[in-house]
């Protein structure tokens, strides 16, 4: 039998208040030595298995017009000692070993380590790569092909990138404004059901491969080459100046997936749909190309069932300079997006696409009790799965997105309502650590220019022993409701850590925007499940401040959140 991987990465956005999301243009150095340690494991059952066989990418060096990766001491460890070990290099150049263990009855360990140098120069690029392309090499034309997950010849896809690229003289605007749409409109989701672009076309979600195929399938469909990339993203935050504050950028650790555009006169360029263009981040460790996630996947087979997978990554920074500077902001797209400066010979300004109109939820009939927030999330995160009709496993590319919530920082998600509402109860998805006799409890307060205020409603605590364990991430209730009057709206003394202050009972909140604050005891030890993007509100709708009530960081991502209440009149 056979699973699949997926390979998830989340990114997470930190920025200066502003109010409007954009394309920060930076230009500078990043260089990077990492030592990494990628552990990978199976859990074989008690009754053993007669046969398993797994198949995974090795790391490659490469170079691009803008970032550069060498890998370094390569090496690995099997326990215990498989029956064979094979190299193999596919038809796209990719380096792959493939492991097999005969009538084995104990867990079985992969342990590979290894280096990487990486230099990401963002200076000024010059295209004069016109769109359409013409007379393609026949070595890239394969990056054009149509397959199950990249389905560039259907009509939906075609008619939607030629809409989008409608007017675009040059490949790189053609691109943009392909990507611009793709951030927009998908929501990042985890452990999706499918991952083809068809599907992530209907949904408007999935994981970092939906993003990828849909890209991808945009691209191919108005002749621009485009093929996928696999490797391993690593967690640790990295920071871009900007005019008024920073934005700090983190990415879960883990698998991930990302794709490369080519230009007929400066080659392969990187690109994350998610997060950058023309670049990608100093955490991203590149393993394979292909044209789709089937190419470029870990994957192994077993006999007589298919045994569960594990992956842990450490990562060594010995060095880690980034020096970058602002260079500009342009107001496309509505999410935040990291790129380096580029000159395209245009006949004419390019068109952009205005940013994407979020709907307003109808609001419900008075006192018909109501249910809103950020809800879907997995109380556990899959990082492999099982393809259908195929005894083959795969990852999945997906990893857990969350915030350790009870260290020196405070974070605020806010939410909006158009009519007064009662608030009986708000839940937080998170996941308990430790601090058993540790409390955590809430403040919701009301918005003054973009940032919380200190005027306000109090839940009761919520004592950390009465949270039974559980494995993955679980709704906590943080209750406002008891049997006493309304109270009004008031000033909330500002948030010292230990400190609760008093909670509201059945608190009525009046139209407008309101920002839930998460406090807690000095032993409180929480995690705080997110969906990278905005899949909820606006782009500025999560804050965090490391000491009083600065609230200096935009983070690109909401937390997972419930607001249960009744509409009043």
């Amino acid at each position: 039998m056979v699973r699949k991987i997926i390979l998830i990465p989340f990114f997470l956005f930190f920025l200066s208040t502003q109010s409007f999301a954009a394309t920060v243009i930076i230009e500078g150095d990043m260089n990077e030595f990492v030592e990494i340690e990628q552990n990978q494991s199976f859990t074989i059952p008690s009754s053993g298995l007669k046969k398993l066989v797994f198949r995974f990418a090795n790391p490659t060096s490469f170079a691009s017009p803008t970032v550069k990766q060498e890998v370094k001491d390569y090496s690995l460890a099997y326990n215990p000692k498989p029956s064979s070990v094979e190299a193999e290099t596919d038809s796209f150049g990719n380096k792959f070993t493939k492991v097999t263990w005969l009538n084995i009855n104990r867990n079985a360990e992969i342990n590979g380590k290894f280096a990487v140098a990486m230099n990401i120069s963002l200076k000024e690029l010059v295209s004069a790569a016109l769109f359409p392309l013409k007379e393609i090499d026949q070595k890239e034309k394969r990056f054009l092909s149509v397959t199950p997950l990249v389905q560039a010849d259907n009509p939906r896809i075609k008619e939607l990138a030629n809409n989008l690229s409608k007017g675009a003289k040059t490949e790189e605007s053609a691109v943009i404004q392909i990507l611009n749409w793709v951030v927009d409109n998908v929501k990042y989701t985890t452990n999706p059901p499918q991952y083809d672009a068809i599907y992530t076309l209907d949904t408007g979600t999935g994981n970092c491969q939906n993003f990828s195929h849909l890209s991808i399938a945009l691209l191919r469909a108005v002749g621009i080459p485009a093929r996928i990339v696999g490797g391993i993203t690593l967690s640790k935050s990295w920071k871009v100046p900007l005019k008024n504050g920073t934005l700090v950028q983190s990415i879960g650790q883990g698998g991930h997936a990302w794709l490369e555009v080519y230009y007929q006169d400066i080659g392969w360029v990187p690109y994350d749909a998610q997060q950058s263009h023309l670049f990608v981040s100093p955490r991203h460790i590149k393993q394979t190309i292909g044209l789709d996630a089937k190419d470029i996947n870990d994957s192994w087979l077993a006999s007589p069932t298919l045994p569960p997978f594990r992956e842990d990554i450490q990562a060594n920074f010995v060095r880690d300079d980034i020096k970058l500077s602002l260079k500009d902001i342009k107001t496309n797209p509505s999410n935040y997006i990291l790129t380096n400066a580029i000159i395209a010979h245009v006949a004419k300004p390019v068109i952009e696409v205005p940013p994407v109109e979020k709907p307003k939820p109808k609001p419900p009939k008075v006192m018909e009790r109501i249910e809103f927030g950020n809800m879907a999330f997995p109380s556990f995160v899959d990082i492999f799965t099982k393809s259908k009709g195929e005894e083959l496993g795969y990852k999945t590319l997906d990893k857990e997105t969350a915030e350790y919530v009870t260290s020196e920082y405070t974070y605020a998600q806010a939410f909006s309502i158009e009519r007064p509402l009662r608030i009986d109860e708000i839940n937080l998805a998170m996941h308990k650590f430790g601090g058993r006799a540790g409390s955590l409890w809430i403040d919701v307060v009301k918005d003054e220019k973009g940032k919380p205020s200190m005027e306000g409603i109090r839940s009761y605590p919520l004592n950390l022993d009465t949270i039974k364990y559980f494995p993955g991430y679980q709704w906590f209730p943080f209750k406002f409701s008891k049997e006493s009057p309304v109270s009004p709206m008031g000033p909330l003394i500002e948030g010292d850590r230990g400190r609760q202050g008093q909670a509201s009972d059945n608190p009525v909140v009046a139209p407008g925007r309101y920002w839930i604050i998460l406090r807690r005891s000095k032993d409180a030890i929480v995690n705080w499940f997110y969906i990278p993007g905005n899949p909820y509100g606006d782009a500025d709708d999560t804050l965090s401040t490391a000491q009083g009530i600065d609230w200096s960081n935009i983070l690109n991502y909401d937390f997972n959140f419930k607001v249960t209440g009744m509409y009043v009149e």
